[in-house]
């Protein structure tokens, strides 16, 4: 029988937040100390305070902590450490941008640092005493050798001492400055650069300095190689105009060549152009979602659709800092392929991922979302987890209403979900409702269109248990044929299509017919699905039904046992497709005579109907009605 259809529409952009980790210390000074370097000391013990965030308590003994951002900036609210003070007293409040590059954050006692600025400050009034003092002596020479007038002399004079003056500003601002530089963060070069100036030996720092070369030259060579790139920018800058509107005619191109074979239903080569846009440009996340949607849902080539999701979500992870664009349509297509491929923990993971994603972004829930909760229904329906199943499609539909109105085809789709678990629970009333309810609301589509396929494929499914054979071949007929013409003969949906008409003809009798759809539709699965998937052990169980109803009885078993063998290890223990493959191999121990093999099996699908169903359900009693009719024959046969 089909299994469940879900709608994959291209989906709306959603926001998300990624974490990336800051690092940072919390430390002394570096000084230097008779030309050599004194690191600073690690301040374990200090607690960071960024907003927004609980405060961070430093507990390495390097002074080492780390915190995660997913904001595109963070502010840093405070530093405290018990006897200390920032050196740095504009560092907090400080904004910041998300960086590899640790934070250092330098801390003193405030005795430590006024003895530093003090001693900076002495210095400092010592060197510029000394300059006074052979400024003073250069002045008096020139007098003394007549070198100047008298007139001159005492401007001179007057010219030193008010510059003398002025030095004081000066004096204190190379105070602060020394005397709060952490010679840990300085290379090597500036290190004795900056040592040089803090202790007067200018002649030592400006020989330093002349090592690097002609400055003046470098500067005029620096204004040089900018002018430069401003050039080659402006080239460049019109040669990715020129690119980027050749990328967009290409991308126009591919898109038109993709709409024109999809038209004539010629899947593989509408999905090459498709990918080859993708490929003109992959860090376009929404085209590679779109290529990766068709290769899913159009050509049924699930490793070529995984791989392109990966792609966009990397692609979205790694294009912004913080705010990450299409993170949740990415994990919820990845688990779309999971669930198809029957790995339901990946599924689940995956689409629980995009739903997390969405509610990170705080807003209203969206087309997305229900796609997600939708995706979500389908996982917990095929772990037999129906009641959570009816709750998420139900959550989807009433998402789904309320944004794109109660007549939309999507919420057609989402009556049609809800109808399935229905079905599945045997309330065959209420499918046949949410079936119609959802063909209706696809019928502007067209008829031709593939969800009004879905609507007629599980309208069919109804009638088969309600035994009229000929409207569901009817409506399974008209879902096959529109999907032959949509999808191609080697769609998975198109073995679907077949394996439910084959169905049809083993209930009415025609068998040649049923095996040779039901053949038809195992070779499509197997190549779609892999040889361990469950619909393809619903095509080997619809094989092995037809033979036994042929009296073909090993042949039976052989097909019946495939498909258990396959069931329990993709399915959950207790799921109604296992519980049916136990009482069919069951049936067919009984009418091989066989029959306490025949009470075993008929047992395990007993225990299986009476976990998930009604006491009283139609399906228990059969069960135990087979099992009365076993026990009597065993009875029957002691008796002998």
């Amino acid at each position: 029988m089909k299994k469940l259809l879900l709608f994959f529409a291209t989906l709306i952009l959603s926001l998300v937040t990624t974490a990336q980790t800051q690092q940072g210390y919390v430390k002394t000074k570096g000084r230097m100390v008779n030309g050599q370097l004194v690191p600073g000391q690690g301040l374990k013990g200090a607690t960071v305070s960024v907003k927004g965030r609980t405060a961070i308590l430093v507990n390495n003994d390097n002074g080492a902590f780390s915190f995660p951002v997913t904001e595109i900036q963070f502010r840093l609210d405070s530093v405290k450490k018990k006897g200390y003070q920032l050196l740095d007293m504009d560092l907090c409040p400080r904004t910041y941008t998300p960086s590899k590059n640790p934070i250092y954050i330098v801390m003193e006692t405030p005795e430590q640092q006024l003895q530093d600025k003090l001693t900076a400050e002495r210095k400092i009034r010592r060197n510029l005493q000394k300059q006074l003092q052979e400024r003073e002596d250069e002045i008096e020479d020139l007098k003394a050798q007549q070198k100047i007038s008298d007139e001159e002399y005492r401007q001179a004079l007057q010219q030193l001492y008010a510059d003398q003056e002025s030095n004081e500003q000066l004096i204190s601002d190379m105070a602060k400055r020394y005397s709060e530089l952490d010679y840990d963060q300085l290379d090597e070069f500036y290190r004795q650069v900056s040592y040089c100036i803090e202790n007067g030996e200018l002649v030592k720092a400006d020989s330093l300095l002349n090592t690097k070369g002609d400055l003046s030259k470098q500067v005029e060579e620096q204004l040089q190689k900018g002018q430069a790139i401003q050039e080659q920018e402006a080239q460049l800058k019109q040669a990715k105009a020129v690119l980027a509107a050749d990328q967009e005619e290409l991308a126009r191109r591919c898109y038109s060549y993709y709409e024109t074979f999809a038209a004539q239903h010629l899947n593989d080569t509408a999905a090459y152009y498709l990918e080859l846009r993708a490929n003109l440009d992959t860090t376009n996340v929404e085209w590679l979602i779109e290529a990766a949607e068709f290769a899913r849902e159009y050509n049924a080539d699930y490793d070529k659709a995984l791989n392109l999701y990966q792609k966009a979500l990397r692609q979205s992870l790694s294009q912004h800092d913080a705010t990450r664009l299409d993170v949740s349509a990415s994990y919820n297509g990845i688990g779309f392929v999971y669930t198809e491929l029957g790995e339901f923990d990946k599924a689940l993971e995956c689409i629980n991922n995009a739903l997390e994603a969405w509610k990170q972004t705080l807003i209203p829930a969206n087309f997305t979302v229900a796609e997600c909760y939708n995706n979500l229904g389908a996982v917990y329906f095929y772990t037999n987890k129906l009641d959570e199943a009816l709750d998420n499609f139900n959550i989807a539909l009433e998402i789904w209403k309320e944004t794109l109105g109660p007549n939309h085809s999507q919420v057609g789709l989402a009556y049609n979900n809800v109808g399935y678990v229905y079905y599945w629970q045997d309330n065959f009333d209420k499918a046949l409702e949410y079936f119609n309810k959802s063909l209706e609301l696809k019928k502007p589509l067209g008829q031709d269109h593939p969800d009004v396929a879905v609507s007629y494929n599980n309208i069919g499914l109804v009638y088969v248990p309600l035994h009229e054979y000929d409207k569901a071949l009817e409506y399974y007929q008209k879902a096959t044929e529109i999907w032959e013409k949509s999808y191609g003969p080697k769609h998975p949906l198109t073995a679907t299509g077949y394996n439910n008409i084959g169905t049809v003809y083993g209930y009415m009798g025609d068998y040649d017919k049923a095996v040779q759809y039901h053949q038809k539709a195992l070779e499509i699965s197997k190549i779609a699905y892999g040889l361990e998937h469950p619909e393809v052990a619903e095509v080997y169980n619809n094989l092995g039904y037809l033979f036994s109803m042929q009296g073909e009885h090993e042949k039976a078993l052989d097909y019946l046992n495939k498909a258990l063998e396959i069931r329990t290890k993709t399915l959950d223990p207790d799921h109604p497709q296992i519980r049916s493959s136990y009482f069919k191999i069951g049936t067919v121990y009984f009418e091989m005579g066989e029959f306490d093999k025949a009470l075993e099996y008929l047992n395990n699908a007993l225990i299986i109907s009476e976990n998930t169903l009604e006491p009283d359900n139609d399906i228990t009693l059969q069960i135990k009605e087979k099992i009365a009719e076993t026990q009597a024959k065993i009875k029957e046969r002691e008796n002998k």
